[in-house]
């Protein structure tokens, strides 16, 4: 008994040898924190990378007890070569530190190049390295996407930090964008039929200082072909089930203006039904909304407000329709109706793949939309204050 003992302890104590200790590691101020990337089409078909870097001291109060510094914690540096390895291994040459790609936010592509390469195969490196995370967020940049880091954050401390959570409230309240990552752009390429979507963004054109994180760029064959403006982004979200919150507008009968219900809950289920060759689809929406603007409407009466929920519905029955003709149109099916069809019927799918694209184009839509109206705010259900009728 006392034999077995000893040796638990020897076992235990040549663990203790071998297990402590720092045999590979690396000092803080040995490493540059990539924040953000852009990638760009360089001269002689080179890749362009300007690296964001996070300067840490930027921002900290001086020893005299002064306000903060101006000084930015942005810190870009720009390499090029033939692959983007290459250009990341030319980084210390310029920062005096190692890159370190595990706390990056954002890898932006410029629309050129995301338009004559397949994007897959360009950032192969960030799904090989240890270090870069699978929730990085991919954006495509309109013009050069150098041009985006440039731009000084509006509230966040640095440009990658501004663009990540922009797109991510962008998605969540506003739904005029998708939350594209790393992971979902690859299980997005790697499905049976693999048409996809990246966030676009770009400058504003009245404030050259504010960026948009809006839209979505189509990417068919790893390329892109064209760019879902934001107002078609909100049905496509709810064509995916993936609307979280947002507004409907539902216009007033003189056009002039709009009264608006606020989305806060809406769930959609797609059934496919194959007859041969031929596909129809069955959209049911449900959802739940409170009325957040009225300018032309009295709801007095329940009939009053049926016939309220009536015209909300079919506004977004339109929204839906606007989204479905316009990707029909690019034959670009992001809904990921070949998709369920390859899940559920594996058999038909391998019949129908090959001319997936033209079926999509032209495969019927029925679209079912029910609306519940929970409350009508804090106020009655008329306009709360107008000076019509006095």
């Amino acid at each position: 008994m006392m034999m077995k003992k000893s040796m638990i302890v020897t076992i235990l104590c040549a663990f203790l040898i071998i297990l402590p200790g720092c045999w590979n590691k690396r000092e803080l101020d040995q490493s540059g924190f990539a924040m953000a990337i852009a990638i760009d089409q360089g001269k002689n078909k080179q890749i362009e990378l300007t690296t964001q870097m996070y300067r840490p001291t930027a921002g900290q109060k001086g020893g005299g007890g002064g306000g903060p510094s101006a000084e930015t914690a942005n810190l870009l540096i720009k390499t090029s070569d033939d692959s983007i390895f290459e250009a990341i291994r030319d980084i210390p040459i310029h920062l005096g530190r190692k890159a370190s790609w595990s706390h990056m936010r954002v890898i932006l592509i410029g629309e050129k190049l995301a338009r004559s390469t397949d994007i897959g195969k360009l950032i192969d490196f960030f799904y090989r390295d240890h270090e870069p995370r699978h929730t990085i967020s991919i954006m495509i940049a309109k013009g050069r996407a150098d041009k985006i880091l440039e731009v000084k954050p509006a509230i966040e401390q640095t440009i990658g930090q501004q663009l990540l959570l922009t797109k991510q409230v962008t998605y969540q309240s506003a739904a005029k964008s998708m939350d594209t990552t790393l992971l979902k752009f690859a299980l997005q390429m790697n499905s049976p039929h693999n048409d996809s979507s990246i966030t676009y963004i770009y400058k504003d054109k009245k404030e050259k200082d504010e960026l948009n994180a809006a839209g979505l760029a189509l990417i068919k064959k790893g390329k892109m072909i064209n760019i879902l403006p934001p107002k078609k982004v909100e049905g496509l979200l709810m064509l995916r089930d993936e609307f979280k919150f947002g507004v409907i507008e539902i216009p007033c009968p003189d056009k002039a203006q709009t009264e608006s219900i606020e989305v806060v809950s809406l769930s959609t289920k797609i059934k496919t039904k194959l007859a041969g060759d031929k596909v129809h689809i069955l959209v049911k929406t449900s959802v739940e909304g409170i009325i957040a603007e009225l300018k032309c409407t009295d709801i007095k009466t329940r009939k009053d407000e049926e016939a309220f929920a009536r015209k909300a519905e079919e506004e977004i029955k339109k929204q839906m329709l606007s989204t479905i003709r316009f990707l029909q149109k690019n034959k670009t099916d992001i809904i990921g109706i070949g998709n369920t069809i390859a899940r559920w019927h594996p058999k038909q799918w391998k019949g129908i793949k090959e001319n997936w694209d033209s079926q999509f184009a032209e495969a019927p839509f029925d679209i079912q939309v029910e609306l519940q109206l929970l409350t009508t705010g804090t106020t009655i259900g008329k306009p709360a204050v107008s000076g019509e009728g006095k």
